[in-house]
């Protein structure tokens, strides 16, 4: 494990690193290897976030529900919907006469399946982290991108 004084490239310490280089270094890392497992079940991760989505909703979603969803990584809005439309000629959705989409059978059973691959991702990020240290990285990360929000950097 890397402290805070171990020297990296000979001069500058981890507590000196830019947080946004750490940061959007295990972004893309943890995207990476989150988007391997999806496809290796041949989902996506918009795929994944829909089916989610869907499933909390009581009634399932409209197409607007889904438009109006927030969508991380700056992908847009319709990344949730093309996905959405995917699911639905795949079967793993089904449209209600009232333009709702839940999930079918196969769609319940994809999340399932999903849900595995997703829970050894989170396995595999964690490693040998505590569940308190990487509550305390989260709660750091949230409390930096509140400060900007309130301007108060």
């Amino acid at each position: 494990m890397t402290t805070a004084s171990t020297p990296q490239n000979g001069t500058t310490t981890l507590g000196r690193r830019p947080i946004a280089l750490v940061a959007w270094g295990a972004t893309e890392a943890i995207l990476r290897h989150s988007q391997a497992a999806l496809a290796r079940i041949d989902m996506t991760q918009p795929q994944w976030w829909a089916l989610n989505n869907i499933v909390r909703a009581e009634h399932g979603l409209t197409r607007e529900d889904i438009r109006a969803l927030a969508v991380p990584y700056g992908m847009g809005t319709q990344v949730m919907v093309h996905a959405s439309d995917a699911l639905l000629h795949r079967g793993w959705l089904g449209i209600g006469t009232d333009g709702r989409l839940t999930l079918t059978e196969q769609g319940h059973e994809g999340l399932a399946t999903a849900k595995e691959h997703m829970d050894r991702v989170r396995a595999e990020l964690i490693g040998d982290i505590t569940e308190e240290e990487y509550a305390t990285a989260v709660s750091v990360l949230q409390r930096i991108a509140d400060n900007l929000a309130q301007g108060l950097l």
